[in-house]
């Protein structure tokens, strides 16, 4: 029992090891997906674009602002793509004024590229791009004192999962070396053969080794869901503007105080 629960007890920890490895090469970025976000002054996007050469499909994307650009300003500029080679046909000068926000590219199974790019544009050239911020810091939260709620608001499921799954796991041992403990101490008390009563007490011992090293267990873990749960970093956010404050006193005949206006 002692070496079977010994074994049980490094696979759970090896699973949850797992977990973090799983999250550590999940860098794919949610935004992939698909975003769009608008402020009064820009808006934000994901283009695409696939080639054999990850600078070929990153051209492709960026292209990709112009062709949608023309399309909403109403002019007939198109961007033609054939195969590798990328050609803009332009009918006037269209002025375009974005930036790449963030840039994610992966292979894909043909054996080419797929570059994703999150991209912010503005309304009119003339505009200055209003704040945009990718964080993957999240800020401290009661969720990480519940096991695995951090990481799956963090969007570490595989890891969140990993934890619960370790806690119950534990749980169950706790459980059941106290529950089997208990059973042999009161088989211990309900005979006076030495031979049974050794053997009882025996099997009592181990089961309250397994309840002691559940409960060291539980602790471990736990400890650690707390630590990861507030240094480990979570997907990539799209945060764009920013709330600014401005404090000011005032004063009149009556009254006098602390006048706060807040843009978003």
């Amino acid at each position: 029992m002692k070496y079977y629960f010994v074994i049980a007890f490094i696979s759970t920890l090896l699973f949850l090891m797992e977990g973090q490895c799983a999250f550590a090469q999940q860098q794919k970025p949610e935004w992939t997906n698909g975003f769009f976000e608008e402020s009064s002054i820009s808006y934000l996007e994901v283009v695409s674009g696939m080639g054999y050469e990850v600078a070929d499909a990153r051209k492709k994307a960026v292209n990709q602002i112009i062709e949608r650009r023309s399309l909403a300003t109403g002019s007939d500029n198109k961007v033609i793509i054939n195969g590798n080679d990328v050609r803009v046909e332009r009918s006037h000068d269209l002025i375009v004024k974005s930036r790449i926000i963030d840039e994610y590219h992966e292979r894909i199974g043909t054996g080419q590229y797929k570059v994703y790019l999150l991209v912010q544009t503005v309304k009119n050239p003339t505009y200055s791009f209003d704040n945009v911020r990718i964080t993957d810091h999240y800020p401290l939260s009661p969720r990480v004192f519940v096991p695995g709620m951090a990481q799956i608001y963090k969007g570490s499921t595989t890891k969140g999962v990993s934890f619960i799954v370790g806690e119950l796991v534990f749980a169950g041992g706790i459980i059941l070396g106290e529950s089997f403990r208990i059973s042999n101490v009161n088989l211990i008390n309900s005979t006076h053969n030495e031979s049974l009563r050794y053997t009882y007490t025996q099997k009592a011992n181990n089961w309250a080794l397994v309840r002691n090293v559940s409960i060291a267990g539980a602790v471990a873990v736990y400890v650690w869901n707390v630590i990861d749960g507030i240094v480990a970093k979570g997907d990539k956010t799209v945060l764009l503007g920013s709330a600014k404050i401005n404090a000011s006193p005032y004063i009149d005949s009556d009254n006098f105080g602390l006048a706060l206006n807040i843009n978003f």
